[in-house]
């Protein structure tokens, strides 16, 4: 399985000199703890809620708190790589990019439903029964 295969999309991204609280707001409204940072079409960084929060009464452009991410993977990276890798550095979402471009996310949550999908042993149905 592939990280296309289980990313998110599409995807809610902010340009680098949106402002953070928009930015934030953002994250609040759809869910989410990261998102990717795109000039153009092409990917920057990514800005976390956390990074959000440092800015000072709002005034902040996101290119101001924005981060480099830990880890970026293409569409064909394994998901079972991925997943340790996702572990091995604490990170709970890995940007996909396609020549430079992010196509999509993946969290922890996305790799471990495909990974529970697949494996009969991990199936919510299959453990009641042997309960």
């Amino acid at each position: 399985m592939k990280a296309a295969d289980v990313m998110a999309r599409p995807l809610v991204t902010v340009g680098p000199r949106d402002f953070a609280r928009h930015a934030e707001g953002l994250m609040d409204d759809f869910g989410l703890t990261m998102l990717p940072v795109v000039d153009g079409s092409v990917f920057v960084a990514v800005v976390t809620k956390a990074g959000c929060r440092r800015g000072e009464g709002g005034s902040l452009k996101v290119e101001q708190v924005m981060s480099q991410p830990v880890l970026t993977v293409g569409p064909e990276f394994d998901v079972a790589t991925l997943f340790e890798a996702m572990t091995r550095y604490e990170v709970l979402c890995v940007p996909v990019l396609d020549y430079g471009q992010v196509i999509g996310m993946v969290t922890r949550l996305d790799v471990l439903r495909a990974i529970s999908h697949d494996d009969p042993h991990l199936r919510v149905g299959h453990a009641a029964e042997h309960c």
